[in-house]
């Protein structure tokens, strides 16, 4: 049972503990960001050395489906539940039930006063913590669930879960276009070129993925006779998602709660485009040449797949993107020294990063790049302005 559980436990514990702070309120509502960097980061750290290479056989998928579909019910409790601290009003009456659970079980805690008693510190903290569980359970979640084009209620609920945290082009340009040009340098803007920083991908990036996106659909809806303008087209359909989830939380909290939500929504794509950043930074692809495990740095670190519904077998999904994160198989594949969420963080201070970086490159190109994608590199490599890239120009 536990090779079905181990893609549950940790978001329905993460899930539970976040909601259980926010109702005891103060710095309680840290509980979010406490758990992501003392689990997730602390647990990929003390089991570096561990690796999971088992490849297991299902039986029941649906326990699968069923675990991946209460993440996401989760998600959307914990959204409910941080509006409930910011609201000025006891939202639903859940305070009150909550209080009346406690004096039966004859505990004695106000949750509606510790929700008065908030102050900026807890409230950002309620902010902070959202925002960790969207970046990554949600982001492992509506990955999983807007990859399964052919399952039309897998693919609602992903979009929707996604609505959460405004990733409103994902489910278009990521599933469409980055799958299709992975590794295409200038056209897919989740490959990034070497010598580019975080922050220069955090922004610029992010204009060429909204471009790249609404081209996809303006492509799809010219071919049927549709305007690239109507509410046929994805992208609008999840815009207007996402301005569905901005109105809930303001008319649920006013703009405390529209503040909570903006700041939740930021975090969690900070951490999305520092796990887009690192598992395809400088690796290249020709024209023509198939997409393999070996396009992308992925992790068997088990603490981190487990957060991430598998995502670290990166360059098996690549490989065959329309199987399940529990089909993921281990392979030998390029892979970073650490789990995926440690490289999420590493890839937000530059000096960290380029430690861990020229170390994964100069691994790709000796061991994995074939001799034609070597004479690209080492143009890549000097056009970089990495004195440490350039260095070894001469040497390939």
């Amino acid at each position: 049972m536990w090779k079905y559980l181990r893609f549950g436990y940790i978001h329905w514990i993460w899930s539970f503990l976040l909601v259980a702070g926010l109702l005891l309120g103060g710095a309680w509502t840290w509980c979010g960001v406490a758990f992501l960097f003392l689990i997730g980061v602390g647990g990929e750290i003390l089991t570096k050395n561990w690796r999971d290479e088992s490849n297991p056989k299902y039986s029941h998928p649906i326990i699968h489906d069923l675990i991946i579909y209460s993440a996401v019910v989760c998600h959307f409790f914990v959204f409910f539940a941080t509006l409930w601290v910011v609201s000025p009003i006891d939202l639903l009456g859940w305070g009150e039930f909550i209080n009346e659970q406690l004096i039966f079980f004859r505990i004695s805690y106000d949750v509606l006063l510790a929700k008065e008693s908030n102050g900026f510190l807890a409230i950002l903290g309620a902010g902070l913590s959202l925002g960790a569980l969207l970046g990554v359970s949600g982001t492992g979640s509506c990955h999983e669930l807007t990859h399964r084009i052919s399952k039309p209620f897998d693919l609602w609920l992903g979009r929707w879960d996604f609505a959460l945290s405004f990733g409103t082009n994902f489910a278009t340009e990521h599933v469409y276009g980055h799958h299709k040009n992975l590794g295409l340098v200038g056209r897919d803007p989740v490959s990034p070129k070497r010598g580019m920083g975080f922050y220069e991908f955090l922004t610029k990036g992010q204009l060429e993925q909204w471009t790249n996106g609404f081209g996809i659909e303006k492509k799809r809806l010219d071919a049927i006779g549709k305007s690239r303008f109507s509410l046929h087209n994805r992208v609008i359909q999840a815009w207007l998602r996402g301005g569905v989830i901005i109105l809930l939380a303001y008319l649920a909290s006013g703009l405390m709660g529209l503040g909570v939500w903006l700041l939740a929504a930021l975090v969690s794509k900070y951490i999305l485009e520092g796990l887009n950043f690192f598992s395809h930074y400088g690796l290249i692809r020709l024209d023509g040449e198939p997409i393999t495990s070996r396009n992308t740095f992925s992790s068997c670190n088990p603490i981190g797949n487990h957060f991430t519904f598998n995502l670290g077998r990166h360059g098996t999904h690549h490989e065959n993107a329309d199987q399940p994160h529990y089909q993921f198989k281990w392979k030998p594949m390029p892979e970073s020294p650490y789990g995926y969420i440690t490289m999420t963080l590493i890839s937000w201070i530059p000096f960290w990063f380029w430690k861990e970086m020229l170390v994964m490159l100069r691994d790709w190109d000796e061991n994995w790049a074939t001799s034609e994608e070597v004479k690209v590199i080492a143009q890549h490599n000097h056009e970089s302005g990495i004195e440490q890239l350039e260095a070894r120009v001469s040497v390939n």
